[in-house]
């Protein structure tokens, strides 16, 4: 007893350990982009309504996202602000994983002493961090995280309080409800991808429930998803945003690369040692799992998998022609990895291969494969990339120079914009091209010489 404590312990330890370079690489995030864009914008000296308006009307339907970079940190003028919150968005992330791993795949109550729920959120996080597509736009950039990140976590919200609501009585199940449609509304506002894909779930959902119970209260939720659906879909300011996009609403071409794109995704994703570690010890325990919510028919969940990758490709080369940074990639990888391991569970159980793959059961093979794969997620992958610009101290320099280039814009307006040349491997930033006509320039120069701030 007392060496699997110390077994169970170590791997805290370690999964902590792994986790630690995405945590301190937090305060070497800077802005770029789009930042400069809005920090100039929420600088305006007019109403929040009006601000939200001008997103709203004239560039895209996120309301909920239209909301936030109202409110971008770099208003404040502050450096630490903005990675604060970047900060604190991905700390949140294993908290949410750990509530609705314990809430729904292990129908246990939320303790901080439930280890399988703990060591399950920090690795699906870990996994998440070290194998998306994009990090930097991902995790490292406010506007990514005010697009896609949150969105996320906010839907996980939402499905938590989906699964009380559904053993919860008397008031507690309509504060459960309510909770529920509420964040239903917010994690639609995001992004398209998720106003697609959220109503289809819904729609799912409703069908292979209609002779339950509960089919009222999910014909609700599916409703709410159309109306806050339509919102996104349907504002002006996306039919205005579709002209910066000559090559838009090309099908045959959106098809033909969406299912490119997804074959290349899904089978980086699948065909990686970690997760085929850890996926024989998800499959030989599946039987140890107690699902809060109804295991459903594993070629529905395979399905369910591939469109999830092929619309979050799809989408973008529709609207504009091209997939862009893979932001869209970033936001179906989360949802990827837990359907994934619904999908497991439900095979497992369906062709018990939790007894076919018996001699994994010990708990000193289980530790030991799991250690196996966190090393390997240490030595490859953004983990590889953060510890190799570490070794050549590619953060320290990128730090300096964004500050020098700061020092020479507020000094010589006038001049030319130059790109950074110390950027780490880890970040992939849209940055400036010494042309006064690009947009990225356009924008640093209207924040830095409109707004009069200096970000320390």
């Amino acid at each position: 007893m007392f060496f699997k404590k110390q077994i169970q312990f170590f791997l805290l330890v370690l999964s902590v350990a792994a986790l630690l370079p995405f945590v301190i690489i937090c305060f070497y995030a800077f802005p770029f982009a789009d930042d400069f864009c809005f920090g100039w914008t929420a600088s305006e000296k007019i109403s929040f309504v009006q601000k939200f308006l001008n997103q709203y009307l004239y560039w895209n339907g996120r309301y909920m996202a239209d909301v936030l970079v109202n409110f971008h940190p770099l208003v404040t003028g502050k450096i630490l602000v903005y990675q604060f919150l970047i900060l604190i968005s991905l700390l949140i992330t294993p908290i949410l994983l750990y509530f609705f791993i314990a809430t729904t795949v292990f129908n246990l109550n939320y303790s901080i002493l439930n280890l399988k729920s703990l060591h399950t959120s920090l690795l699906l996080t870990l996994f998440y961090l070290n194998y998306q597509p994009n990090i930097t736009e991902g995790i490292y950039w406010f506007i990514g995280i005010s697009n896609y990140h949150l969105g996320n976590l906010c839907l996980l919200l939402h499905f938590i309080f989906l699964t009380k609501s559904f053993s919860a009585n008397g008031k507690s199940k309509m504060v459960f409800q309510v909770l529920t449609c509420l964040l239903l509304i917010v994690s639609i506002g995001f992004n398209e991808i998720g106003a697609l894909l959220i109503p289809l779930f819904y729609f799912s959902i409703l069908v292979l429930n209609l002779k339950t119970e509960n089919r009222i209260f999910l014909a609700g939720l599916f409703f709410i998803t159309i109306v806050s659906s339509a919102f996104v879909f349907f504002s002006p300011g996306n039919f205005v945003r579709a002209n910066v996009f000559p090559e838009r609403y090309n099908l045959l071409h959106s098809l033909l690369y969406s299912s490119a794109q997804t074959l290349r995704f899904l089978s980086k994703w699948i065909f990686n040692l970690p997760l085929i570690l850890l996926s024989l010890v998800i499959a030989s325990n599946a039987d140890k799992v107690k699902l809060k919510l109804p295991v459903l028919d594993f070629r529905v969940l395979a399905i369910a998998l591939f469109f999830i990758v092929f619309f979050g490709s799809f989408i973008p080369y529709f609207a504009t022609g091209i997939l862009g940074q893979h932001r869209t990639m970033n936001y179906v990888f989360f949802y990827f990895i837990l359907m994934y391991l619904l999908l497991l569970i439900a095979v497992s159980q369906k062709y018990f291969l939790h007894k076919k793959l018996y001699w994994l059961k010990q708990e000193n093979r289980i530790s030991a494969t799991v250690i196996i794969s966190i090393f390997l997620m240490m030595c490859s992958g953004n983990c590889l990339k953060i510890l190799q610009d570490y070794k050549a101290d590619n953060f320290k320099n990128y730090k300096a120079a964004f500050f020098e280039r700061q020092r020479s814009l507020l000094q010589k307006p006038e001049k030319q914009i130059a790109p950074l040349k110390n950027i780490p491997t880890v970040f992939s930033i849209t940055d400036t091209k010494s042309d006064s006509a690009f947009w990225v320039d356009k924008c640093m120069k209207n924040f830095y010489i409109e707004t009069g701030k200096e970000l320390n």
